[in-house]
């Protein structure tokens, strides 16, 4: 009798150590992305990216895992760290286009990349991916209520690039190097004729075909500042011309 209960004992206890222990230590995702909020909100970046990235490895299938990622493109926006920022920004708009936040997270992707834009005189890449993520902005989300805000920004994007474009010329017109002035010129009234550079390009293009000997060329340029942009500080240079010419 003694060695069956002793038995059914060391049974019992087997089938004891089969059933899954408690994880010791683990915090719920609630807590997690408290604890993560607070951390952000206290600009203690470091422990809010640390908090939320282990929510999304702990927890990748809750909701708050979700939540966590946007918040981690913003924690990194926060840091300066623009092209992680952008690069989760992205990643959550791309995977939940339908999420109430999904507007917000490529509005900031545009953002992110409109805080790395330079001076005129240096590299415009970060220019251009900031216009072209608020332009997919515009298109994807027209009811947004940062629409205003990124129209705003489309304006400033593209005359920055237009300022490129004049610049360029410039210090090709000066280099004497006509050809290459003229093409950048007629850039700007291709791609950028809403910026308010037209009459500047339409004037130097004149003067760059002047200095080619391509008279009438020069003189059609002319006429049409006088014609279209009477009031332009470049309109009373563009009569002068034509009296010379």
């Amino acid at each position: 009798m003694t060695a069956l209960l002793l038995l059914f004992s060391f049974s019992a206890l087997l089938g004891c150590s089969s059933a899954p222990l408690p994880v010791q230590g683990k915090s719920a995702p609630s807590d997690l992305y408290e604890k993560g909020m607070t951390a952000y909100l206290g600009e203690r970046y470091e422990d809010a990216e640390t908090t939320f990235k282990t929510l999304m490895n702990e927890f990748p299938l809750n909701r708050l895992s979700v939540e966590a990622q946007l918040m981690l493109a913003d924690t990194y926006y926060g840091m300066e760290r623009y092209e992680d920022s952008a690069s989760y920004y992205t990643n959550f708009s791309a995977l939940h286009p339908t999420h109430p936040k999904a507007a917000y997270s490529m509005f900031q992707k545009g953002m992110s990349h409109f805080k790395e834009v330079l001076s005129v005189d240096r590299d415009q890449t970060a220019t251009r991916k900031a216009l072209f993520a608020f332009e997919d902005f515009l298109k994807s989300y027209p009811d947004s209520a940062y629409i205003p805000k990124g129209k705003e920004l489309i304006s400033f994007l593209r005359k920055r690039l237009a300022e490129r474009e004049i610049y360029i010329a410039s210090y090709y017109f000066k280099s004497k190097n006509y050809k290459g002035a003229l093409g950048r010129f007629r850039d700007v009234l291709k791609n950028y004729p809403d910026t308010g550079f037209t009459d500047t390009a339409l004037y130097f293009i004149g003067e760059s075909y002047m200095r080619l000997g391509e008279k009438k060329l020069a003189e059609e340029a002319y006429n049409t500042i006088i014609s279209n942009f009477p009031e332009s500080p470049f309109a009373r240079g563009a009569m002068d011309r034509l009296k010379d010419s």
